[in-house]
């Protein structure tokens, strides 16, 4: 009987998640949004990867495709984030895009199919990180040390703790769960919107999650 309302959290989560994408990919989200925390989002996230692997290395980036239907949400985090990637030393060494089926949003919450990651991690062999900016794979079985460091930039999930716990993942870049509806009104720069918009959990500050 306990199994039922976690599943029940799980599928909400992932309906959320699916409703927030439909509502981000709309054709006026660009006037409706203030995309300033989606490239300091973007920014950061290079930041906390540099951090990570030394500001040194090949990086393997995977987001969803926006050839299609265009999203300033998506392509401003991209934008931001492989600027100051390349400002600090380190190199794109593949994208991955992908496109999920409205179905398909609800059934995984947005992730990224589990084959996409592993091709992805196959085929660089050298990269030192694999950076999503979008949820990780639930049913992903890749090898789980001695490759990439995943870093993970999207809304927070229940999952995410096993998978910083087991250190699967090596980062999680969430929302804040407390954050205040109104940007601070003095002008920042990308890291101290960042700073005021998200959370960074690794292995080493797990008991800071909620849940």
């Amino acid at each position: 009987m306990a199994k039922k309302p976690i599943q029940l959290i799980v599928a909400l989560v992932a309906v959320v998640a699916a409703m927030g994408w439909a509502y981000f990919n709309s054709s006026d989200s660009s006037q409706k949004f203030d995309l300033t925390p989606y490239n300091a989002l973007g920014a950061g996230a290079a930041e906390e990867t540099g951090r990570l692997i030394g500001n040194s290395g090949a990086v393997v980036v995977i987001a969803p495709d926006t050839s299609e239907y265009k999203d300033p949400v998506i392509d401003g985090q991209l934008a931001a984030f492989e600027g100051v990637l390349k400002k600090s030393g380190m190199t794109i060494a593949a994208k991955a895009r992908f496109k999920l089926t409205a179905m398909e949003r609800m059934g995984s919450g947005g992730a990224v199919p589990s084959g996409i990651l592993a091709a992805a991690v196959r085929d660089n062999p050298n990269a030192a990180a694999v950076v999503l900016f979008c949820p990780f794979p639930s049913d992903y079985t890749g090898p789980k040390s001695g490759g990439p460091k995943f870093i993970v930039a999207s809304g927070y999930l229940p999952s995410y703790r096993k998978l910083l716990e087991s250190q699967t993942i090596a980062a999680a870049i969430v929302p804040k769960f407390d954050r205040s509806t109104e940007a601070s009104k003095k002008k920042q720069t990308l890291r101290e919107r960042f700073d005021e918009e998200f959370l960074v959990f690794t292995h080493d500050n797990l008991a800071k999650l909620p849940y």
